[in-house]
């Protein structure tokens, strides 16, 4: 796996992203790799007649549906390599979604989030305070979303970035105080979470009256979406929230997609693009999405609904090609998801962010207009 690792390491950081024939030749050597070593993956290959002895398109090799995730530990390692394993969030008595990564493995994801963030985040090329609305890894090991977000803090964050959610719940206090000071400073803040960490901060905001000017260059980031447990909101009342209550402007409002099966997150294009227009999701270019008609698992046409397919070259150790149960379409721009299949269980980082937050919250102190 080395060697395929760093082949797929050298692709990530190619300025030629757009290679399609390198982009193929690197699948079907991975496709190799799994259909050897994840009994899963030959078996649905052999089922379906495409094995690496005859599947010549990465389009053609077969999905593995992300409910096996929750049946199968899926790694292509021995046990004793396993050096961290990431658990989905879900409603309570779910079966969960699990992810096995060995040191290697870990590497390869955190090259992507870091290649992934300087196009799609941080593409300005500037640090900023990385202020993270989300418990720390070692708080909460399982999240997926906790381990991206503090390599986005170790590549990308200054001084006083860091993780805004303890024991306790949100640090209030420490929030507010850092806003004020950051602005007094002229430094521009980066603000991300789960998408419900949002809705709940800028609820209190709203109850308090609370408003605070950010430096420009700051930004806002949210992963995953709006259904949980408490009200679902729209993406217009984020970014009019947001722009009223933090003064950074909808443009620069980024939503992330992330997946506990999968190592790479996928971006809209609002903040790339500098414009509110795209809010489709952008594919890094080591991965590819496609929409499936339920029926046929034909691709779609533009602008017709079906299930999200993803292949992710990162996921070496693990199955890279997944059969979504997300509801999906795609245009000129991008895909985006729409909902969820019938009967499929809730998922999200927001869930398990949303729980640790709502009972917790304590009175913010308002920032005076001078």
């Amino acid at each position: 796996m080395r060697e395929l690792a760093a082949d797929v390491a050298a692709f990530i950081d190619s300025p030629d992203g757009a290679d399609d024939e390198r982009f193929n030749a690197l699948a079907l050597r991975v496709f190799e790799h799994q259909y050897a070593h994840l009994n899963v993956v030959q078996r649905m290959a052999d089922r379906a007649g495409k094995t690496p002895d005859t599947v010549t398109r990465w389009q053609d090799i077969p999905a593995v549906p992300t409910v096996a995730f929750k049946q199968f530990d899926l790694f292509t390692g021995e046990e004793s390599e396993v050096a961290q394993v990431f658990e989905s969030s879900g409603t309570s008595g779910a079966a969960r979604s699990r992810s096995l990564f060995s040191g290697e493995g870990l590497e390869l994801m955190d090259r992507a989030i870091a290649v992934n963030a300087s196009r799609m985040l941080l593409n300005d090329g500037r640090k900023t305070r990385i202020l993270v609305l989300a418990p720390a890894p070692e708080l909460a090991p399982q999240m997926i979303m906790a381990w991206g977000m503090e390599r986005l803090i170790e590549h990308f964050g200054v001084e006083g970035s860091r993780f805004l959610i303890g024991r306790d719940g949100l640090d209030t206090d420490g929030l507010v105080a850092t806003l004020i000071s950051s602005a007094e400073d002229d430094v521009p803040i980066t603000l991300i979470g789960a998408s419900f960490g949002f809705v709940h901060l800028l609820d209190a905001f709203g109850e308090q009256g609370a408003r605070f000017y950010c430096a420009p260059g700051s930004r806002a980031m949210d992963a995953g979406g709006f259904k949980g447990r408490s009200r679902e909101v729209s993406r217009a009342w984020l970014e009019r929230s947001v722009s009223d209550r933090l003064e950074i402007a909808p443009d620069r409002c980024v939503n992330l997609l992330g997946m506990t099966e999968l190592p790479s997150q996928f971006y809209d294009g609002v903040l790339a693009a500098g414009t509110t227009e795209n809010r489709r999701k952008v594919n890094p270019h080591w991965t590819r999405t496609r929409v499936l008609d339920p029926t046929s698992r034909r691709p779609t046409v533009l602008g017709e609904r079906g299930l999200l397919w993803h292949l992710d070259l990162t996921n070496i150790e693990r199955p890279m090609v997944l059969q979504t149960d997300d509801l999906g379409l795609v245009d000129e721009h991008g895909w985006d998801i729409i909902g969820r299949a019938a009967g499929s269980d809730a998922k999200g980082c927001s869930l398990t962010v949303e729980e640790m937050l709502r009972p917790k919250l304590v009175p913010l102190r308002k920032q005076d207009d001078t």
